[in-house]
């Protein structure tokens, strides 16, 4: 575990161990690492970090170059996270970037794999409604269509609505990771990460919506406030969420964990979050912080997760993954911004 640091060193420890220990032309634009890259971005607009803009320019440079894979699958679409910043911090790219940023929204307006409501379905070899998709698919809407002045409202919110609609679990607060598309079959127990993808899916477009809206309105009211006073509800002692929320059987897990610390402090950010509870922010950072080695690796992330049953997700390791680090990067990121202010 590292000693005790500030906000801004621990972003500097955590973003600057990663990029030392892993080539940027190693690293895809899938979701995962697509997530750590939006953390690093996110990292260097908090703090200049000249390794790390290195790093990403690398990235960015190789993957250009290459072409982007946009296809089916909403992971595919997760570059999109990245606008506006990764324009202004490579202007030099603008043209590239912009044709990138029109092709995924192209995708996910026009061609995106849909069932007969409507509903994008995760990938064409898994046509099935996952919770994840609603991050990658409402989220980068809303970049896309602010960064080229297109329409992405409407889109973005019903995919939210109607995700949250098939995918709340029974009479709970909380939501399941999948439900298939043709037989209904489902997955089992509230999956943290899940609601980490949701919670963070709130304050993304709130921050893009007018404070005075409607549809601000209703994210706050109708979504946001009653899942994060459940969330709040559910923190262990030790500061953190379980991978299955309200089961005590499974162990404390920290991508969700920092996905929600992120969410909640947006939300404080943006002046949304009741202060009933901003003392859950204080206690997810403290937890959060122990499992940073001295290294500056972020340990206690749950490897890449498919539905299954409760079982299932209680057994699956943990260690270091791009997920984990990008929503750890981005809620320090969110704290040393606003330390700076």
């Amino acid at each position: 575990m590292a000693k005790k640091l500030s906000p801004e060193a621990l972003l500097e420890l955590v973003s600057t161990s990663w990029c030392a220990r892993h080539r940027p032309e190693s690293e895809s634009t899938d979701w995962g690492q697509s997530l750590l890259m939006y953390g690093l971005f996110a990292s260097i607009e908090a703090r200049e970090n000249a390794p790390v803009r290195e790093y990403l320019r690398r990235w960015v440079y190789f993957h250009l170059n290459e072409g982007l894979n946009v296809n089916y699958f909403c992971g595919s679409w997760s570059f999109g996270l990245l606008y506006p910043m990764i324009v202004r911090e490579f202007p030099e790219v603008q043209v590239q970037l912009t044709a990138t940023a029109e092709k995924i929204y192209d995708t996910i307006i026009h061609t995106a794999l849909r069932n007969g409501d409507g509903v994008i379905l995760h990938n064409v070899d898994l046509p099935n409604i996952y919770i994840d998709t609603v991050y990658y698919s409402s989220v980068v809407l809303a970049k896309l269509g602010e960064y080229l002045h297109r329409p992405w409202k409407s889109e973005a919110l019903f995919q939210l609505m109607k995700h949250l609609e098939i995918l709340r679990d029974g009479l709970k607060p909380f939501y399941i990771h999948c439900q298939e598309n043709l037989y209904g079959k489902r997955s089992e127990g509230s999956w943290a990460r899940g609601n980490g993808w949701v919670m963070m899916t709130c304050v993304e477009l709130m921050s893009k919506l007018s404070l005075k809206s409607k549809e601000f309105a209703f994210i706050r009211d109708e979504i946001f406030l009653p899942l994060a006073t459940a969330i709040a509800n559910e923190q262990s002692k030790a500061g953190l969420w379980r991978t299955i929320i309200d089961d005590k059987t499974s162990y404390e897990e920290t991508s969700a964990s920092a996905m929600f610390l992120f969410a909640f402090l947006r939300a404080k950010n943006i002046g949304v979050l009741p202060r009933t509870l901003y003392p859950v922010i204080d206690k997810s950072a403290k937890g959060l912080s122990k499992f940073v080695s001295a290294e500056g690796i972020f340990r206690g992330v749950s490897e890449g997760t498919w539905p299954g049953t409760a079982s299932y997700y209680k057994s699956l390791g943990r260690g270091e993954w791009w997920w984990g680090t990008g929503a750890y990067l981005l809620y320090l990121s969110e704290e040393t911004g606003t330390e700076s202010e």
